[in-house]
């Protein structure tokens, strides 16, 4: 069946009377698709790489300063609550926790969920040792999502509020004592185990999508190297969580001080 025409020999702008302008018309359509489709793809191009670029500035510097600061928990109530209340008397900390941690956050994982919803593995059919880790990368992204909301939420104003523990407080002892419920010590195994293996496996692909490890032996040394990082931060964060259910204060301490301080700021 034939186009509908305007009235005026022309249907839409192009002439119908001669048969190189319908050749034109097909033509310009399908050049207008590419245009279209080429933005679409630089867009998501563009986007991936932010996403890839989000995932190791700053967001891996500050799990492995998180876990760093956490670790003094094998140290000393005392140097523990120090760090916290060094951490929490920042200058411009607000700005810092939105601008330099929350917004990369939430666009790491908010369109990480769309790679994960939009993508396919084919490890049905080609069961590869990275194809894997690509099930395995999206897999742990979910717990980690849901983790880091629940990390967040639970520590900023359920279980140290600052509004509750100003400084000076025992936030050693209200830790230790949420980490003794066993399900709460278990999922944060969980969390920090699916955190741990997410930022290694993707510290692997971000090499390998900027073209830093393009040659087979440099992708095998970096999953060993990253491996061992993977490894070595594991080991800090479980380390970070048993120092706060120890049997008993070390370093010294005599006896915990009280959860709540009853003192205001000077």
């Amino acid at each position: 069946m034939g186009e509908r025409g305007r009235g005026d020999g022309r249907l839409d702008g192009v002439f119908t009377g001669n048969p190189l302008n319908t050749v034109g018309r097909v033509l310009f359509l399908q050049s207008g698709m590419s245009e279209q489709t080429s933005r679409t793809d630089y867009s998501e191009f563009v986007l991936r790489r932010l996403h890839s670029l989000s995932g190791v500035l700053p967001l891996t510097a500050f799990i492995c300063f998180h876990f760093f600061a956490n670790s003094f928990s094998t140290s000393s109530p005392a140097q523990f609550n120090k760090i916290v209340d060094g951490l929490r008397s920042l200058p411009f900390l607000a700005a810092i926790e939105w601008g330099g941690l929350f917004a990369p956050f939430l666009f790491h994982m908010f369109y990480g969920l769309w790679i994960v919803y939009s993508g396919k593995s084919n490890v049905d059919r080609q069961k590869y040792a990275r194809n894997w880790a690509y099930v395995a990368q999206r897999t742990s992204a979910l717990v980690v999502f849901v983790f880091i909301f629940y990390h967040v939420i639970s520590m900023k104003y359920l279980v140290i509020p600052e509004g509750r523990y100003p400084e000076g407080s025992d936030f050693y002892t209200a830790l230790r004592e949420h980490f003794r419920n066993p399900f709460v010590y278990w999922w944060y195994v969980v969390g920090v185990s699916a955190t741990v293996f997410h930022l290694a496996n993707g510290l692997c692909t971000f090499c390998m999508t900027w073209g830093i490890t393009v040659g087979r032996n440099s992708q095998r040394f970096t999953a060993v190297a990253m491996t061992a990082l993977g490894l070595a931060l594991l080991g800090l964060g479980i380390g970070s969580l048993n120092g706060f259910i120890s049997a008993a204060p070390r370093h010294g301490e005599a006896k915990p001080a009280q959860v709540a301080v009853a003192t205001q700021h000077k």
